[in-house]
């Protein structure tokens, strides 16, 4: 967690995002004004409880105070990760409505990469050929970052952090998994039963993980409860690795479902702002 300065430095510009002065900001949280401006100066470093008790009142929590690495920074920078408060609401829209988008096209991408791979176990050649095979797995990837990225904003509007790390475990694992065909696209150093339960594996923690995310969402209802059990059941389908070719194909019908939430989401924003 941050330190002073710093950390008053974040609490005041929270503060100032939601329009509250120090005297308001007081009122809800039963702290002196006295404190409160010492804790924004960086004069004192404050009891986690008294932290938690600012954050509540600015409807924020503790990850809003993890420092960043260099490194994450510029990933959410050139991601968009993050939601830019200094925007127009219709930046959030568009950014929302590009991450369902990229749901219908990755799912037209899995479709052809699983038509492509049935072709090459009966004709030993990929369809459109190594090159084509391989551009459908950078499709892939490139389609399911802003497919998820839809997530972890829809987990910052609606305070889950276990939406966001459950979007980003997703995002790694369909990395891993397409990676490995680019590299490795006929096979030649991890044999197609090992490259399947390896995959089949990891499939099945990120379902699991989604899901459970998915089914504690608050603010989204039935929606995401049904799709977060039903993330659940696929997971555990994967992770037996046999009942993975069942999964499968429910896997494109549980993206289906993702768009939907999406939606809703952006229906609800509107609603509210509207």
């Amino acid at each position: 967690m941050m330190k002073q300065p710093e950390l008053g430095q974040k609490i005041l510009e929270l503060r100032q995002q939601k329009g509250l002065t120090q005297e308001e900001l007081v009122a809800q949280c039963n702290i002196s004004v006295r404190t409160i401006q010492r804790i924004e100066a960086g004069e004192t470093m404050p009891r986690v409880y008294t932290i938690k008790t600012i954050l509540s009142a600015l409807d924020r929590d503790l990850d809003d105070l993890q420092e960043d690495t260099i490194f994450e920074a510029k990933v959410k920078m050139a991601m968009l990760f993050e939601i830019d408060e200094s925007k127009d609401v219709s930046y959030l829209f568009k950014q929302l409505h590009i991450g369902w988008v990229a749901g219908i096209l990755s799912m037209i991408v899995f479709i052809f990469q699983i038509f492509d791979t049935y072709y090459y176990e009966t004709e030993n050649v990929y369809f459109a050929g190594d090159i084509g095979f391989r551009l459908l797995a950078l499709f892939a990837i490139v389609f399911f970052i802003f497919h998820m990225r839809a997530f972890i904003l829809i987990g910052n509007l609606f305070k889950a952090s276990i939406l966001k790390a459950a979007a980003l475990v997703f995002i790694t694992v369909e990395i891993i998994a397409n990676l490995i065909t680019i590299i490795d696209v006929h096979g030649t150093y991890i044999s197609d039963i090992a490259y399947g339960i390896i995959t089949s594996v990891l499939y099945g923690v990120a379902f699991l993980v989604f899901g459970y995310a998915l089914y504690k969402l608050k603010g989204l209802g039935a929606l995401s409860q049904g799709t977060g059990i039903g993330y659940i059941i696929l997971g555990v389908f994967f992770c037996t690795i046999i009942l993975a070719i069942v999964a499968l194909p429910l896997s494109i019908v549980a993206q289906v479902f993702n768009i939907l939430i999406i939606l809703k989401a952006i229906d609800m924003i509107k609603k509210q702002v509207g």
